[in-house]
């Protein structure tokens, strides 16, 4: 009886963890910073930095353009980002997300990004699957004004700069 009554409760916490919707970030990390700054260009990469992180966010409906920058600047600091590169973004009509979600495509060890960055090569399959492109430069993510009814799906690169690598 002891042995069954300890099979089952074995069962029980292996099966919840199958179901477990939440997956903690599993990457790189640096120490936390709240002085990240964002970039739209490949151009403006210092040499001194290196990438550590390639995702996609996924943004809640009716977010702000500064509620999405927020969001992603709080995101890098967490993970130890003190530059961002945003890429391309695009609708997601077909998501109605209440919360935002990033999706980490690797790598798997942090690149000296100026001498190999081979481009936006992750995610292509989650990618995909939006719709129309949306513009959004610098001028937008500091706009409280502007909102975006669908969730937006969004490329982004995550780098840390300077010494402290």
């Amino acid at each position: 009886m002891y042995k069954i009554k300890i099979s089952l409760l074995l069962l029980t916490i292996f099966l919840t963890g199958c179901w477990s919707s939440t997956t903690g970030y599993e990457g790189i990390r640096f120490p936390k910073t709240s002085a990240s700054k964002m970039v739209f260009q490949e151009t403006d990469i210092p040499d001194n930095c290196s990438a550590f992180a390639h995702l996609l966010m996924n943004s809640k409906m009716q977010s702000t353009g500064k509620e999405l920058r927020d969001a992603l600047m709080q995101e890098a600091g967490d993970k130890g980002a003190n530059l961002i590169l945003v890429g391309m973004s695009r609708e997601m009509l077909e998501e109605e997300l209440e919360g935002n979600r990033f999706d980490y495509y690797g790598p798997e060890y942090a690149y000296d990004f100026n001498k190999t960055w081979l481009g936006w090569k992750f995610g292509f399959d989650d990618w995909n699957e939006g719709n129309n492109l949306i513009g959004l430069d610098a001028a937008t993510w500091e706009n409280n004004e502007i909102s975006f009814k669908s969730s937006l799906l969004i490329q982004a690169v995550f780098l840390r700069c300077g010494q402290d690598l």
